[in-house]
């Protein structure tokens, strides 16, 4: 699943990747802060729209991400492993 660029306000086209909380092979849930965003108007934390394993981060930090744009890649699966 992929993770986009959210969109804060009616104006905002635009935010830098501050820092990611996540590496590429981490274990997310829904939820879960994975990112900071840091706009004109706002800091903001990005969290993952779904459980599993983080593919691809596609953003640098510092680096500007347009509002819609895919920033980093979740694989489906359990966002915990071992017994139930």
């Amino acid at each position: 699943m992929d993770v986009t660029m959210p969109k804060w306000g009616m104006t905002m086209q635009a935010a830098t990747l501050a820092e990611w909380y996540v590496s590429v092979g981490d274990r997310v849930v829904e939820g879960q802060p994975m990112a900071r965003v840091e706009s004109d108007k706002v800091d903001v934390d990005v969290e993952a729209p779904g459980a599993g394993v983080i593919a691809e981060l596609l953003v640098l930090p510092g680096q500007d991400a347009d509002v819609g744009e895919v920033i980093a890649r979740i694989t489906e699966g359990p966002a915990s492993s071992g017994p139930a």
